[in-house]
């Protein structure tokens, strides 16, 4: 049976130690944190003895080794640990063992370190391997997690409702980015799973946010006019981040024609494209692509011939855009740039002051506009989407132009529609014609301008092909009293046939209440 005890430690007798008699015992005075206290003498009377912190107990272990196991400085702590202790280890004769118990106390940084290169080993891209085990990182480092034993879901809530709630200058996040790391911890915690850490995804229950709550970042897609200045603009320019003017231009272009990301551009070289195709596309390679498969993106015919022209003296197999200009943000510096070149064209085209002052607070060729929403590089991916559409293009043809794996995110996200688009396809519905509405004023049910016919405005005859009076108004009474019983009587009041030149009550207007109404068994007559 282990028991609880205080090993003690030997220390060196100081010089002005007091030895005193204790119980029959030798001890030494000696100072310690600032008091005098006694301990025991060792057995040569040149050391003295200091018990531990914590409490302790030698424990014979399952595989039948004994260690000693330290616990809590609090003595009755101490003794419930050793307890479950013992019960695991008898468990573990027994032939049950937890399995996880060794992975509780691995450090997070060493698991990020495993998981990221899981990630390189499934062949993802450096930078998204990066990207993921960095969410995770600033979220376990923001919440002081150390050790795998330590995650909590609920602290990882709360401390992504807090970043929401501060600005951008202060470090804050979006509801779209904070679904970004809630994602990657997500991915992290069934890794966890695969690799036998944890019996349970410990993020399992983290939920995502509304998104459309708190958008931080709308694009918007350039017009055909904003479209054509910036392509202006920039093969007017200078070089900028390493690109000349027309290689930006062209650059745009093919982003704007094929709805290509900043990533796959770069990755383009002459050989990835095949100009005499039928159709002619441009490939990019799995290794680029977002979703790790090869892709071909068919070209306009018009943009081939200037493709032509511009690939004269380019070497096949080297980038066609060279340089570090599609790592994190620089891209929309490089649409920044041009904007605002084009922008000052613009303005200086105004032909009189008034017209200048107008554009100058309108919100064309600007980087952000009045309403915040952005133009940069990968809103030239959303012209791509936006222009299909309004050339009428399949949705599940956008959808595989896009690459996109769901048709929600193609229409909803990247297909922008206006007030303008919405307006011409409010055009294409076709108006009843004036006669046709003219008729179906005077007609009782469904068919405009049949007064005596069969159909909805008509009601069917007897049996014996008595035919009942029309249907009775409010403004006529007596004619309840009439000999000429009503076809049919029910909760939507006379039913019968329409006769020329009588008032027809509107459907559904009960000009009688019939709670107090009986007639009799001839159908004859109407008693009240």
């Amino acid at each position: 049976m282990s028991t609880l005890f205080k090993p003690v430690r030997p220390y060196p007798l100081p010089a002005n130690a007091e030895i005193v008699d204790k119980d029959g015992k030798r001890h030494a005075r000696v100072r310690d944190r600032g008091k005098w206290v006694l301990f025991p003498l060792s057995a040569d009377g040149k050391q003295y003895l200091k018990p531990a912190l914590k409490w302790a107990a030698d424990v014979r272990m399952a595989d039948g080794t004994r260690r000693r196991m330290r616990f809590s400085p609090n003595r009755d702590a101490s003794a419930v640990m050793l307890a479950d202790l013992i019960k695991k280890i008898e468990a573990e004769r027994s032939g049950v063992r937890d399995q996880y118990a060794d992975h509780r106390l691995r450090p997070l940084s060493e698991l990020l370190a495993e998981y990221k290169q899981h990630h390189s080993d499934r062949g993802n891209t450096p930078k998204q391997a990066e990207q993921t085990r960095r969410r995770c990182e600033l979220v376990f480092q923001g919440n002081g997690f150390v050790l795998l034993s330590d995650l909590d879901t609920a602290a990882v809530e709360r401390w992504l409702a807090e970043r929401r709630g501060l600005t951008r200058g202060e470090g804050g996040i979006s509801a779209q980015t904070s679904n970004h790391y809630t994602t990657a911890l997500k991915a992290f915690g069934n890794w966890l799973i695969k690799a036998r850490c944890v019996s349970e995804n410990p993020f399992r229950h983290l939920g995502r946010v509304n998104t459309r709550v708190d958008v931080r970042h709308v694009r918007r897609p350039l017009t055909a006019d904003e479209f054509a200045r910036l392509l202006t603009a920039a093969r007017a320019g200078d070089s900028f981040r390493g690109l000349s003017g027309p290689d930006r231009a062209m650059l745009y272009l093919i982003a704007g024609m094929t709805g290509l990301r900043a990533s796959e551009l770069a990755s383009l070289t002459p050989d990835s494209f095949a100009l005499a195709a039928d159709p002619p596309v441009v490939a990019v390679e799995a290794a680029y692509s977002k979703h790790r498969r090869r892709d071909e993106v068919p070209l306009h015919r018009e943009l081939v011939s200037e493709l032509r022209s511009w690939f004269v003296g380019r070497a096949g197999a080297q980038p066609l855009w060279p340089g570090k200009w599609a790592l994190h943000n620089e891209a929309s510096d490089l649409i920044k740039h041009d904007l605002r070149a084009a922008r000052a064209v613009w303005l200086a085209e105004a032909a009189t002051p008034e017209e200048k002052a107008e554009r100058e607070t309108s919100g064309v060729l600007l980087y952000r506009d009045h309403d915040g929403r952005v133009a940069d590089f990968h809103s030239l991916r959303h012209r791509f989407v936006t222009e299909l559409v309004n050339a009428g293009v399949a949705p599940k043809d956008a959808k595989e132009l896009a690459r996109h794996s769901s048709i929600t995110t193609t229409m909803d996200r990247y297909a922008h529609v206006g007030v303008r688009d919405t307006a011409g396809a409010v055009e294409k519905l076709r108006l009843p014609s004036p006669a046709a509405r003219r008729g179906a004023t005077n007609a009782p049910e469904g068919t405009a301008g049949d007064r005596g016919g069969t159909g909805a405005a008509t009601g069917a005859a007897d049996s014996d092909d008595e035919q009942g009076p029309a249907e009775t108004s409010e403004e006529t009474p007596s004619s309840v009293g009439n000999n000429n019983p009503p076809e049919s009587l029910g909760k939507e009041g006379f039913r019968g046939q329409v006769r020329s030149g009588e008032k027809v009550h509107p459907r559904g207007v009960e000009p009688l209440t019939f709670g107090s109404v009986a007639w009799c068994t001839c159908r004859k007559c109407l008693v009240f």
